[in-house]
């Protein structure tokens, strides 16, 4: 975890911010990916190689094809993408940035371990690798290489090996890698908070934004371990808790209640009981909990919209593009795998976050 961190000085970055609106304009609306659902997967191809993705599509295209060559042409972009915002944004906003970009890295990270967990190919694996966070490619495709979980955490770069004990004793008791990627998830979560409280005031956009995608990963948690029939006590390890009493003490208290009708009426009183509403309802007669973690990233979504336009000259510009960028590259990979496998186009359409 992070410590005694020095208060660090946002100044007014105008060359950046302005880079970073243009870069925004150049993501896809809502028209176009309805466009894109309407589409054959050839056509789809096409319509992203006359986009922001030519370039790496035009890259890959003479070792790759098909869906392929799409999902390695977005993990492509998307690290262009954020490794551009690093280039032209000052010291102070570089490290804002890439301490947030960290995400990508265990996303990468857990890629890998659930590719060693489950013997998949090792070339299936590294397409999925985007590289887009803080390590490069070369140190992932290291990590690839080594001979089982236990050292690739020994080496990852990210959090410390100690952290991943008790997810060890799991891995090897119940064959689940639930434990680990958790202690990533609790690792970063807990880390970019206290980065965040050394951010001056032009940074509490940042920190409400953030205390509201824990709160989101939170409720998903309890969910997905209520859904798994884990007790209060094993919930409570999964946790990420804030340091906020009262945002504490709300999802502590989630955790208390036993059935999941009870935890739908509780959540009844909070901004997202719609949400809940419907993605339970779905839940108790699919069992998949896809709806309501879509509708959940869509409220997000929201949010870092309102930081693109509400603040177009603020550190809220460029961490409301980072997260637009990951959704749009999230829902293209969507969309693209969809239509290879055939699905329904209102069931593609019901996992794009707008």
């Amino acid at each position: 975890m992070l410590k005694n961190i020095e208060p660090i000085r946002l100044g007014h970055y105008p060359y950046t911010y302005v880079r970073t609106v243009v870069m925004r304009a150049l993501l896809f609306r809502k028209e176009d990916y309805q466009k894109m659902l309407k589409m054959g997967f050839s056509e789809i191809a096409k319509f992203l190689q006359e986009s922001n993705y030519r370039k790496e599509i035009n890259a890959l295209a003479t070792q790759l094809s098909g869906a392929d060559l799409i999902e390695l042409a977005l993990n492509r972009n998307l690290a262009e993408s954020f490794k551009k915002l690093a280039r032209i944004s000052s010291p102070e906003l570089a490290l804002l940035v890439k301490e947030y970009l960290k995400r990508k890295d265990i996303e990468d990270i857990k890629t890998i371990l659930r590719g060693k967990f489950t013997g998949t190919n090792e070339k299936l694996i590294a397409n999925s690798i985007t590289a887009a966070g803080t390590l490069s490619y070369g140190f992932l495709m290291s990590l690839l290489k080594k001979g089982s979980v236990e050292e690739v955490l020994k080496d990852n770069k990210i959090a410390e090996f100690h952290l991943f004990k008790g997810a060890l004793k799991d891995l090897n008791e119940k064959k689940s890698l639930v434990g680990i990627e958790n202690a990533f998830d609790r690792q970063y979560y807990g880390n970019l908070i206290e980065f965040s409280k050394a951010l001056p005031k032009e940074g509490a956009l940042f920190r409400n934004f953030l205390l509201k995608e824990v709160g989101i990963l939170n409720l998903l948690t309890l969910l997905r371990l209520k859904k798994a029939k884990f007790g209060k006590d094993a919930v409570r390890d999964f946790i990420v808790l804030t340091g906020d009493k009262a945002k504490d003490s709300k999802i502590i208290g989630l955790m208390n209640i036993g059935s999941l009708d009870e935890l739908q009426k509780a959540l009844e009183k909070t901004e997202y009981k719609d949400i809940v509403a419907k993605g339970l309802d779905e839940f108790k007669k699919t069992g998949s909990l896809i709806l309501l973690e879509a509708g959940l990233y869509k409220h997000l979504l929201k949010q870092s919209v309102l930081f693109m336009h509400q603040h177009p000259l603020s550190v809220d510009v460029i961490l409301g593009y980072m997260f637009a960028k990951d959704i749009e590259v999230r829902n293209l990979k969507i969309i693209v795998k969809g239509k290879q496998l055939g699905l329904k186009e209102e069931f593609i359409e019901s996992q794009l976050v707008y």
